[in-house]
């Protein structure tokens, strides 16, 4: 009796069931994207203010410009969780989230990004410093940290601006985690606009 030799076809059959099988019963963990919401702000603005104009503009530092939901530590590890992604990555995130603030407020006439261009009256050009979920040891559960440091340039002169926020989470688990940034984030964009409204008045000035 002859051997039994496999047509190619059966092979080929074999192969790709073997395929199949092996991405159905992967063990990398699913992409969930995560969207943050923007600050719903009470309008500031009165009748008398003046008709300004903002350009926004975010940058961040080495490490942070990623769409990863990030992990610090124990220590000075940088990691990020399995599974999770931004809708973009965070300097744009932010940057939506910024503009959306800064335009609902009524505190300027118009708000654009840095990419748009176009001459604006006044500049806030930020830096993002932290923006991660940090942890002190293995068993600890995690805070969220964010900081944005620098500038509004505006007709009157340059003023420093440094926003910190942080927001515990209570456990360990990706919603949880996407809440305390939330959160964090609705505390940064009120300090933002608590502070930028009287940033460039001349001294002694009130409008």
């Amino acid at each position: 009796m002859q051997p039994f030799v496999p047509s190619v076809s059966v092979l080929m059959l074999v192969v790709m069931s073997a395929a199949c099988t092996s991405m159905l019963t992967s063990d990398a963990p699913p992409e969930n994207i995560y969207w943050l919401e923007p600050l719903d702000p009470t309008p500031q603005a009165t009748q008398d203010a003046r008709p300004t104009s903002i350009r926004v503009q975010i940058t961040a530092a080495p490490g942070l410009d990623t769409d990863r939901l990030l992990i610090r530590g124990p220590g000075a590890i940088l990691n990020s969780y399995a599974g999770a992604r931004w809708t973009d990555n965070a300097p744009e995130v932010l940057d939506t989230l910024i503009r959306t603030a800064l335009e609902d407020s009524g505190l300027f006439s118009r708000v654009t990004s840095n990419r748009s261009g176009g001459l604006t009256d006044w500049t806030l050009d930020l830096e993002l410093r932290a923006f991660f979920a940090v942890v002190t040891s293995a068993s600890s559960l995690p805070t969220i940290e964010i900081e944005f440091r620098g500038y509004l340039q505006c007709t009157e002169g340059q003023t420093p601006v440094r926003i910190v926020s942080k927001a515990p989470v209570t456990r360990v688990t990706l919603t949880a985690i996407v809440d305390g940034f939330q959160r964090a984030v609705d505390s940064s964009l009120g300090e933002l606009l608590e502070q930028l409204p009287d940033a460039c008045l001349p001294i002694g000035v009130e409008y």
